[in-house]
């Protein structure tokens, strides 16, 4: 019987995949389905020798630590699809890798650190790259070198030991001046890298992304430089890696584009059980070959009995869940649910809420047309906006696609957006303009004919509950009309909601991920309305046939 080829191996592992007949979690999943559309686009080829090649590398080595030690390295289906990603996968145009950066997310004991010590030994030896510079990074020197050690211990272990020459800095590679060493904050000159791969470990547990940045700026004289990552999760949501990991999904989800990017990320989808074996399969991809199914059970029955810190412990480091991680306030797959059509709706009447950010930032203005349970929304950002890289979205594509409207300038015109929004304002029957008070105090007079609609509208628990809680309910319910507004969709991905201690709740701008100034704005509208209303969304005679009270 002939042996299955590498390629062969990942693309039954993608069907058991795709078919159910392997556990996965959806980010898996959605990383395969990418792999398939690239193998399908006519910019793009798949360069199987080079793909061959790095396979014959990795199985040159040996495991040196644990039960396995001395056994051969053989790469499992999931990490045969990382090298065929990373290394196999080239443009057309130029004969070069897709893939300039790279991100594994996966638990701990999964053999990422190997993996990865493959990786920087290959780039190192056998890349073909004229004095390549590797280095392994994380937050301090310590973690930096546990990845470098690894790579050092296997390389000096292997055939390829004679190609190396070890110092107390790091290690050279004589046939080709290349040089491998570890990189952290503490590490001098580093603004004069040449850095042709990097491996970030733990990028968790980096409370900013400095030393990223000082990589990404050292690979600017590279023809296919590579910036991997390997992380679990964390417990810290305030380090940029867990803002990082949101982009990452709505890159896989579709939501935002970075072509140049592989992520492959192992985490629960919502809902799973942490108790329930079939979670950890779908998290584990090594569970039963470097981790075992009783070291699991056992974990998870310490973290039941205990609590607490082992529970978290469990949570972040075996099932790769970031344990002070706010929860999404309503899933993306609801929020995609609540769009259709888009009505006509002029000279209707409708509920303005309206959000007003800082001068050089996002402003929202949300109409709500009850009849239809249709939302329009007015997005307007300084043009200075556009090419900043904070938010991580595309505002120049958004502005393209008509979504978001660009005033000149690094400032809001005040004047301009006042004539802007009153023009919009004139296609409808207004009832009333909801505002947060904040910055709208010099606006105020500046309304017209529309002043007597205007309705401040504070933004505390006490105001803010029930629009958030009628909100909630509609898009539950599948009721809303957001009319496939793309800036909203990543403005409900980032609210993080605030609990009292009588279930009464509110947007929560402080600890939420990102922009949702149009969400809030939507609140404010749902509230003006709820107020004037109590709630009656139909007109009794137009909407009903006869009634019997």
């Amino acid at each position: 019987m002939n042996r299955m080829t590498n390629l062969e191996v990942v693309q039954t592992w993608c069907d058991d995949v795709m078919s159910g007949k392997a556990p996965s979690c959806h980010y898996e999943r959605k990383a395969i389905e990418r792999w398939r559309t690239d193998l399908e686009r006519e910019d793009l080829f798949f360069d199987e020798k080079a793909f061959n090649r790095i396979v014959r590398y990795a199985r040159e080595f040996k495991h040196y630590k644990g039960p396995m030690a001395g056994r051969r390295f053989e790469p499992e289906p999931w990490q045969l699809f990382i090298m065929a990603n990373v290394i196999g996968l080239k443009r057309k145009a130029t004969g070069l890798r897709k893939y300039m950066y790279v991100d594994i997310y996966v638990p701990r004991k999964n053999g990422k650190t190997f993996l990865a010590a493959i990786f920087a030994s290959y780039f190192l030896l056998k890349d073909g790259e004229a004095g390549p510079e590797v280095y392994t990074a994380a937050v301090d020197q310590q973690q930096a070198r546990l990845c470098y050690d690894a790579s050092a211990e296997l390389i000096r272990a292997s055939i390829f030991g004679a190609d190396t020459k070890p110092y107390q800095w790091g290690m050279k590679s004589p046939f080709n001046a290349g040089v491998f060493k570890p990189l952290s904050k503490d590490t001098k000159n580093k603004d004069g890298l040449n850095i042709h791969a990097a491996i970030c470990d733990e990028r968790h547990a980096w409370p900013t992304n400095e030393i990223y940045d000082v990589i990404k700026t050292g690979m600017g004289a590279r023809s296919q430089p590579v910036l991997m990552s390997i992380s679990t999760a964390g417990t810290d949501v305030s380090n940029p890696y867990f803002s990082d990991i949101e982009t990452y999904k709505d890159i896989l989800d579709g939501k935002k584009e970075k072509d140049n990017h592989f992520i492959l990320l192992f985490c629960p989808d919502e809902g799973d059980d942490w108790r329930d074996e079939a979670t950890w399969y779908k998290v584990n991809p090594n569970l039963g070959v470097s981790l075992s199914l009783d070291y699991m059970r056992s974990e998870c029955e310490e973290a039941k009995l205990r609590g607490g810190t082992y529970l978290a412990a469990f949570l972040t480091k075996n099932l790769n869940t970031w344990v002070d991680a706010p929860e999404v306030w309503i899933p993306d797959g609801v929020i995609l649910a609540n769009n259709g059509p888009v009505p006509d709706v002029e000279g209707e009447k409708c509920y303005v809420g309206i959000d007003l950010a800082s001068k050089s930032d996002v402003t929202a203005v949300a109409f709500f047309f009850p009849k239809h349970n249709y939302v329009k929304f007015l997005f307007v950002i300084p043009e200075a906006k556009v090419s900043q890289l904070e938010d991580r979205v595309d505002y120049r594509k958004w502005k393209e696609e008509g979504w978001v409207t660009v005033t000149p300038g690094n400032t809001l015109d005040e004047d301009w957006y006042l004539a802007f929004l009153l023009n919009e304002l004139g296609k409808y029957k207004v009832e009333c303009i909801a505002y947060d008070p904040w910055a709208m105090w010099n606006l105020r007079n500046r309304f017209g004919s529309y002043t007597d609609k205007l309705k401040e509208y504070p933004q505390n628990i006490r105001h803010m509950s029930v629009p958030t809680k009628w909100l909630e309910s509609a898009l539950l319910k599948k009721e809303m009309n957001l009319g496939g507004n793309p800036v909203i969709r990543w403005m409900f991905g980032n609210v993080v909601i605030y609990t009292d201690p009588n279930a009464n709740i509110k947007l929560d701008k402080g600890r939420s991920r990102n922009k949702i100034d149009g969400v809030v704005a939507l609140a404010d509208a749902i509230g003006g309305w709820l107020n004037l209303t109590s709630g009656e969304s139909k007109e009794i005679y137009t909407e009903h046939t006869l009634r019997v009270l």
